[in-house]
């Protein structure tokens, strides 16, 4: 088995373009290697994925809202290719299997360049619209939720169902050491984060969706989150008795047990219109996402120029009125953080500069939002160079911050920033805490040296290479492309380097 040229092509396309994942700044170093993808793909393809051995992934604790966390991972961008390749190659097997689309909701196998490996960005909307329908013909409504499934999947389940979904030996293999090299031996739980991942999690549900549907229950399911529609309270009672007993026999898994109710159709109606994605907090918002969709026809990945607005819609996400709207967010008893992250995604396709005062003055409350404000702050544009120095000074503030000083990822988050848009700048400023920081974070400030063409001062730290970590040498590997030709071509060749990933990497800098 070997993977294929399109496979590993649209895995570039799609990493570069679109990140890994949906939690981390996106890896700078893609682009060199989409520069450089037909050297990329000879090393990769008819070769035995077994000579690539799984590189060290990056591990932090992430908000979800104000008082719970999850360990998101974010996996070596090679891993990240080759895993998407092979799932881009192999995963219409899984699909295949799956129960229907109406009653299977999460991340149906459709990859396209511009949406990803998933055909259906409403599929959240869907399944709670859907749900919503039956329960006008259910007298009681199941709600249950498995708890913690990511972390709890077992590889030896993942195993067995790419063996039944028809997957290549040696592709089993490899993402069976890839899963194992992510827990640190330990034969349970597969990484939150990179996109190829949600579809190898629901091949693991696919004997539980067998066995409901083999035992009669009318439900529907998106990802952990399963719907069940019964004719009374004491049906409702022994379907979920069934329904923890297949969790257990099938994989060991458990119901989260403050997430499981058994809830009156009209109350559950009520729920399902909280849950919708599409639900803006007041008119205002509404009309600004009507102008997003107007521009971007409803695609999420879609950024919008400000040259292809009209002046009029432009003005329409001004700090009053977007200010507002996150205020109100905020203002809730109970902040719906899904909700919030969800409109700066929208805001994040336009880019407008209304929201970023109150995204930096409020960091305090808007936490759990930070990698997604982040994303947004990386997309603004019509500002002017020292309005972005201005930003760079309250970030630099917001490092100081308590919160940010104890969140590795908070941290990650707001360095990637100054690594990504040279208009920040400070950089003298992140040179003198570079050697008291972290390793994510000496990476984010090498980055952020290659966008200030502070040449000199990566310079001197030619001799720590050989000590840096895998993911300080890809980012230092990818600055010395700014140094002379002749000095880059001597550091660079004074070295063996790990990987096809690497090896391009270097050969694009030497050249560049």
């Amino acid at each position: 088995m070997t993977l294929c040229r399109d496979s590993i092509n649209w895995a570039i396309e799609f990493i570069s373009d679109h990140s890994d994942g949906d939690l981390f700044p996106k890896i700078v170093e893609i682009d060199a290697i989409k520069d450089k993808s037909e050297e990329f793909v000879r090393a990769v393809e008819n070769k035995d994925l077994g000579m690539f051995t799984p590189m060290p992934c990056r591990r932090f604790i992430v908000p979800k809202d104000e008082i719970s966390y999850r360990q998101a991972t974010q996996l070596h961008p090679q891993d990240s290719l080759l895993l998407s390749a092979i799932v881009h190659q192999f995963g219409q097997g899984i699909e295949d299997r799956r129960a229907s689309p109406d009653k299977i909701f999460s991340y149906r196998f459709s990859p396209t360049a511009e949406d990803g490996l998933y055909s259906n960005k409403n599929a959240w909307n869907d399944f709670w619209t859907k749900a919503n329908l039956l329960s006008r013909s259910a007298k009681v409504v199941l709600y249950l939720d498995i708890a913690d499934f990511y972390n709890q999947i077992y590889h030896h389940t993942v195993e067995n169902q790419l063996i039944e979904s028809g997957l290549p030996n040696q592709a089993i293999k490899w993402i069976i050491s890839l899963l194992e090299s992510t827990t640190a031996g330990v034969s349970r739980g597969v990484p939150i984060g990179p996109h190829p991942i949600h579809l190898i999690a629901e091949a693991t549900l696919v004997p539980v969706d067998n066995s409901l549907e083999a035992s009669g229950f009318e439900f529907i399911r998106y990802a952990d989150d399963i719907i069940v529609f019964c004719d009374s309270i004491k049906d409702a009672k022994t379907t979920l008795a069934t329904v923890a007993s297949v969790l257990d026999r099938q994989q060991r898994l458990m119901l989260q047990r403050h997430k499981t109710k058994i809830i009156e159709p009209t109350e559950f109606r009520a729920l399902c219109r909280e849950m919708i994605e599409d639900r803006p907090i007041d008119r205002e918002e509404a009309r600004l996402l009507g102008i997003i969709k107007k521009y971007s026809g409803g695609n999420p990945y879609q950024g919008i120029s400000y040259n292809a607005m009209s002046k009029t819609d432009w003005a329409q996400f001004s700090e009053k009125i977007v200010g507002k709207i996150i205020q109100d967010y905020l203002s809730e008893g109970d902040v719906d953080y899904i909700r919030l992250r969800w409109f700066y995604r929208r805001l994040a396709q336009v880019g407008h500069p209304g929201a970023i005062d109150i995204s930096l003055q409020q960091l305090d409350s808007l936490g759990p939002c930070l990698a997604t404000i982040c994303f947004y702050l990386a997309s603004i544009q019509n500002i002017e160079p020292a309005q972005w120095r201005d930003i760079g000074t309250q970030l630099l503030e917001l490092l100081e911050a308590d919160e940010v000083k104890h969140n590795e990822f908070f941290r990650l988050s707001i360095l990637s920033l100054f690594s990504r848009n040279q208009y920040i700048n400070h950089f003298s400023k992140l040179a003198k805490i570079f050697n008291v920081s972290d390793s994510f974070a000496r990476r984010e400030i090498m980055l952020s040296a290659y966008q200030n063409s502070a040449v000199d001062w990566l310079r001197e730290h030619k001799e720590s290479f050989s000590n840096m970590d895998p993911w300080q040498k890809m980012a230092f590997i990818y600055c010395t492309s700014a140094f002379p030709k002749d000095e880059k071509k001597f550091f660079i060749n004074r070295y063996a380097y790990q990987g096809p990933f690497e090896t391009v990497l270097a050969k694009w800098a030497k050249v560049l």
